[in-house]
């Protein structure tokens, strides 16, 4: 039983993917300007009853050091001649449980819920089971703008697996390391044409 219960655990650990490389000279004297993400979230919670409210600074560090690894001078000046602006839209695990379903819809019958802190009955509610949250989604917005004049704008969405409300926080932040390795693929072609 002790082995049924150790391959269980062992099969619920899910190892965190590897960071995408990139070459340390493609932004070669580029400077860029990352300003601090704004978050757009409703709320800080990321699900599983964890909340993580220091999320937009954690992904500005994730900027910067994915930035400046591709070489560039980076700085939270947003009138350098570069400037992604990165706004913080999603971060959940378990969104599929977030979005209404056939299921969800008013009672019939004016059932009242129990208590002051109970959810109300005509609100999505999350499975009981946990089914979906091992699917951690960050959602960023990007603008990209040069001398002040968009370039590019776009949305990226990152993502991470794991086992139900395992690691949750870290899940999450692998999410967003996808996201800004994802962006920083999407906006190193324009920032080459300097």
């Amino acid at each position: 039983m002790k082995r049924l219960a150790f391959l269980i655990l062992l099969a619920a650990c899910t190892p965190a993917r590897t960071r995408r490389a990139v070459d340390p000279q493609a932004l070669r004297g580029v400077k860029l300007g990352l300003p601090v993400p704004a978050d757009a979230r409703p709320t800080p919670g990321i699900g599983c009853g964890q909340i993580s409210q220091d999320l937009p600074s954690r992904a500005y560090k994730a900027l910067v050091a994915s930035f400046s690894d591709a070489g560039a001078e980076t700085s939270n000046s947003d009138r350098a001649p570069w400037v992604l602006t990165v706004v913080l839209r999603e971060a959940t695990l378990g969104e599929e449980n977030t979005h209404a379903r056939r299921t969800d819809r008013p009672p019939s019958s004016p059932v009242q819920p129990v208590g002051p802190d109970a959810p109300p009955l005509d609100q999505p509610q999350a499975s009981v089971v946990n089914s979906g949250n091992g699917d951690a989604v960050v959602v960023l917005d990007a603008t990209l703008a040069r001398s002040g004049d968009p370039v590019w704008t776009g949305t990226v969405t990152g993502h991470a697996r794991s086992a139900p409300c395992v690691q949750a926080i870290d899940k999450i932040r692998e999410a967003m390391f996808d996201a800004v390795d994802d962006l920083r693929e999407r906006v190193l072609p324009l920032l080459r044409r300097t």
